[in-house]
């Protein structure tokens, strides 16, 4: 019998989750299988070029964890009239927040080597089986929920700042809507 409960932003993320619990993969296999399945639907909140942070409790060994896999910014910094470092004004209704872009921004990710240390530490099944829903899903391409059109609308300023993110994220002129389909 497969215990577990799954919550997610999108279908195919929870869906991702449960397959591996049913598969006989523990809780942090199904975590994990879910985080690279969310990439596709849920590139707003989620990235292999981002960062995060994962508080594991394993009952086995009654022992607590804090992964802490977040970005890193360069070491030597360089003067920042030398830098590409742009703010933009995001709209989320009844507030407004400044979020800066460019290539002044960018950080050095730790969301992969994050996943294999938690993989390493706490999984029961290969990783070559935890990533094989996020791939289909990636191949497969998902539709735009509600929710998800709701934050591309959010952040499309930043989105369709650039030639090269505006061919990726808004082709057509515009960021993906409810039900558009994205691969």
């Amino acid at each position: 019998m497969v215990k577990g409960i799954v919550a997610a932003g999108h279908p195919v993320t929870a869906d991702a989750a449960a397959e591996i619990l049913r598969d006989g993969g523990n809780a942090f296999d199904a975590v994990l299988a879910g985080l690279l399945a969310c990439l596709t639907p849920e590139t707003v909140l989620a990235s292999l070029g981002g960062g995060g942070f994962l508080m594991a409790y394993d009952a086995s060994t009654a022992r607590t964890a804090l992964y802490d896999f977040f970005v890193d910014t360069p070491v030597r910094k360089r003067a920042v009239e030398k830098i590409d470092f742009r703010s933009v004004r995001l709209d989320f209704g009844p507030a407004a927040q400044e979020f800066h872009v460019g290539a002044g921004a960018t950080a050095a990710p730790g969301f992969v080597p994050g996943l294999f240390a938690v993989h390493a530490d706490l999984c029961r099944l290969p990783m070559t089986r935890i990533v094989e829903p996020a791939v289909r899903v990636a191949r497969q391409g998902v539709r735009i929920t509600p929710f998800q059109a709701y934050l591309f609308s959010i952040i499309a300023p930043i989105l369709t700042l650039e030639e090269a993110s505006r061919a990726l994220y808004a082709p057509e002129g515009r960021v993906p809507l409810v039900s558009h389909r994205v691969v």
